[in-house]
């Protein structure tokens, strides 16, 4: 009986990405259902919702040092911080001046309106109302770079290793809006929740290009973080009964 043959390395390893980038696309959106629609304002449900900022910087961490044993930092090709920023910043502003517009707009506005005492709970379930100052600097500033690390340099970076670069964009984006479709479902029909969504998608597409094009990750958190500062404000509004 003769002996299978030694494996092949290079298929252990792709095998071996495919199994960590599951976890990376799914995770997030089932920790989502527990802290936002089965428990929320819980002390319980909020601990999943802490579950899933750990897991955006462990995961990533766990997967390149301890699984996969890559440097952390690509050196193959040079990093173009400053250029990244240009059609970051421009990008952030155009999404953010369109959301503003489209709050003013009768659906949409009528929309929101309709649904700020649900937006309001929210935030209190999450217990950051008295302190949605801080809670938002967090959001846009911290929360922006983690999502940024986890979905564009982890999910995309390793998507793109195992997959066309094409397919690879479309994937992360999918997984980067899954949990913002299920938080959206909790303010809006199923339907606007799922365009909504597709908008999410379409931004985490274009940040992974971004990225990927000019080997950065300054340029997409900074556009992340203008248009997280969007939606605080929209929050902040939301609180203070004008939305």
């Amino acid at each position: 009986m003769s002996d299978p043959g030694p494996e092949n390395p290079a298929s252990s390893r792709r095998l071996l990405r495919w199994a960590l980038l599951f976890p990376a696309l799914l995770v997030p959106f089932i920790l989502s259902f527990f802290y936002f629609v089965y428990f929320p304002g819980t002390t319980f449900g909020n601990a999943f919702y802490g579950v899933h900022k750990v897991f955006l910087i462990a995961w990533p961490l766990l997967c390149v040092l301890a699984f996969l044993r890559e440097p952390m930092i690509d050196r193959s090709r040079p990093k173009r911080h400053l250029g990244s920023l240009l059609p970051g910043v421009l990008f952030g502003l155009l999404v953010t001046g369109v959301m503003f517009l489209l709050l003013e707009s009768p659906v949409l506005g009528e929309l929101f309106s309709a649904n700020r005492e649900k937006i309001v709970q929210r935030i209190h379930d999450l217990g950051v109302a008295d302190r949605f100052f801080q809670f938002a600097l967090f959001i846009s500033f911290m929360h922006s770079a983690m999502e940024e690390f986890y979905w564009r340099w982890f999910t995309f970076g390793q998507a793109k290793r195992i997959m066309p670069k094409g397919a690879a964009h479309l994937v992360a984006a999918i997984g980067f809006s899954l949990h913002h479709i299920v938080v959206m479902t909790q303010f809006f029909p199923l339907g606007w929740a799922l365009g909504l969504g597709a908008c999410v998608g379409i931004g985490g597409a274009f940040w992974s290009w971004q990225a990927d094009r000019y080997n950065s990750l300054l340029g997409p958190w900074f556009s992340h973080l203008l248009v997280d500062l969007g939606l605080m404000w929209v929050g902040w509004q939301a609180l203070q009964g004008s939305l």
